[in-house]
């Protein structure tokens, strides 16, 4: 290009001056350089445009990228098709059933006390708890004791008299019989002559004395029973006092009525305690019952499927290992609780380790609830809308409708239409859905199928030797092979 306006400068040099020439030449010579330069220009953009195609036509082809599906790991839970009795929780409070005050019975001083006696510790039946100065009551059972034998000897006696009042009612009677059969034979002889009327009526005067006689017999034997009852009497109060004064003496001695544990205690030696005073509170170890509240709509339903005898579980959450206890629900509350809402349900605790439970601890209780058939148990992620499980079949997720019928601490039991062993899956996916792809945890992933046509443009474009492919040169090469070349005139 620089040589040509080198040779048109040249040639305008060798011009001869406008004044010279005629005004035509100086025309034509115009127009012919106008054409030039537009010839060069258009050169020019031929050259670039040549050299663009050049560069984009030797680009290398980009790899073709395939679509790869994308592919989930989960966790799987193994289906078990059975008959699920869930437990419904509660929480309660353990009171003490076999809970009972001592009292005094009797007044005085206390003496003696047991050496263990404080709250908390554990007393054995028939363990003295406390004595009382007992020798004002040894005393009264002395003169109880002393009346009554006097009362007793009374008695005897009394007795001895009604029974000679018997004997002689017996022998009045046998002498007014004499008597009539004499008045009937002096009757008869004098009839006869034999004896005369004077006769007759001494023997009819001693007959009517005699039946005097026999009636004041019996009228002593009725004083003489009733002496006898009257000292009967007064020895029945007698022995009454004697029993009384006895058992004062002996409540003189406080003992423990059963296995206990003392929950409060207010005594010392040398107190003044009155009678019917309260001096400790014992609860029974072997006697402690769970208390808590079911709401109407559990309580109709285990109701009807039983619900006095039912065994529960009690647990107390303490460290470092929970302490459980048995139990079985024994009776219901009297009336609805408006407070709570509810029907309160007493439990009685049975094995040994309630020992270790105490009257006031917060608990909680496990309860069977109804029995479902043909159940799954699964976790709550298993669970999609309430309504649906998952399956791994092929390694894609099928769904299937599922109905959650009771829950059971941390799992759901499900109904659904899954054949026993169907694996579901347990891992929450926001993108779940039906032909999901997805590998359960542990297992390797799928290898994805080789592209033929993939591997045909990759094999075209690696050269393994080095060297450059026929017809197709380096882009850089063929950049500084454009450079170097002149365009064309």
């Amino acid at each position: 290009m620089d040589r040509m306006m080198d040779q048109a400068e040249q040639t305008d040099q060798n011009t001869p001056p406008p004044s010279q020439q005629p005004k035509r030449k100086r025309g034509a010579m115009a127009i012919i350089g106008l054409f030039a330069r537009l010839i060069i220009t258009l050169a020019i953009l031929a050259g670039a445009g040549f050299f663009a195609f050049q560069l984009v036509s030797s680009r290398p082809e980009p790899p073709e990228r395939q679509a790869r599906e994308r592919t989930f790991t989960v966790r799987t839970i193994e289906a078990t098709v059975q008959t699920a009795q869930p437990n419904l929780t509660y929480f309660g409070e353990i009171v003490a059933a076999g809970a009972l005050d001592v009292r005094a019975q009797v007044a005085g001083e206390i003496v003696e006390i047991h050496p263990d006696l404080a709250v908390g510790n554990q007393l054995a039946q028939g363990d003295l708890i406390a004595r009382i100065d007992d020798f004002t009551y040894r005393g009264a059972l002395t003169e109880a004791k002393a009346s009554l034998a006097e009362a007793q000897l009374a008695a005897t006696e009394a007795r001895e008299r009604l029974q000679l009042e018997r004997d002689n009612l017996s022998f009045a009677q046998e002498q007014l019989d004499l008597s009539k059969k004499d008045l009937e034979r002096a009757q008869t002889l004098l009839q006869s002559g034999a004896l005369t009327q004077k006769n007759v009526d001494d023997r009819e005067l001693l007959v009517s004395q005699r039946e005097q006689a026999l009636k004041q017999r019996q009228a002593n034997i009725a004083i003489q029973q009733a002496q006898l009852d009257r000292q009967l009497a007064s020895m029945e109060r007698f022995e009454w006092q004697v029993e009384r004064a006895e058992r004062n003496l002996a409540n003189t001695e406080i003992r423990a009525p059963f296995d206990a544990v003392v929950s409060a205690e207010s005594i010392a030696p040398g107190k003044i305690v009155n009678a019917n005073e309260a001096l400790v509170s014992l609860y029974r170890q072997d006697q402690l019952d769970v208390r808590f509240t079911m709401s109407d709509r559990q309580y109709g339903q285990i109701f009807a499927d039983g619900l006095i005898g039912r065994p529960i579980r009690v647990v107390w959450e303490v460290e470092p290992q929970n302490l459980t206890a048995k139990g079985t629900i024994t009776r219901a509350g009297a009336q609805i609780d408006a407070a709570k809402g509810g029907v309160e349900v007493f439990a009685r605790l049975e094995n040994a380790e309630a020992s270790t439970f105490r009257p006031g601890t917060f608990v909680k209780i496990l309860v069977p609830g109804r029995a479902y058939e043909d159940v799954i148990r699964l976790p709550e992620t298993a669970i999609y809308d309430n309504r649906l499980i998952y399956t791994i079949e092929e390694g894609r997720m099928v769904p299937h409708d599922a109905e959650i019928m009771a829950r059971d601490g941390a799992q759901l039991l499900v109904r659904a239409d899954v054949a026993d062993g169907a694996k579901v899956i347990t891992t929450r996916l926001a993108q779940a859905g039906d032909g999901l792809a997805v590998v359960e945890e542990g297992e390797a992933p799928p290898i994805p199928p080789r592209d033929p046509a993939r591997a045909e443009n990759r094999g075209e474009r690696d050269n393994p030797n080095g060297q450059e492919r026929e017809g197709r040169r380096p882009p850089q090469q063929q950049t500084q092979a454009s450079e170097n070349e002149e365009p064309a005139s």
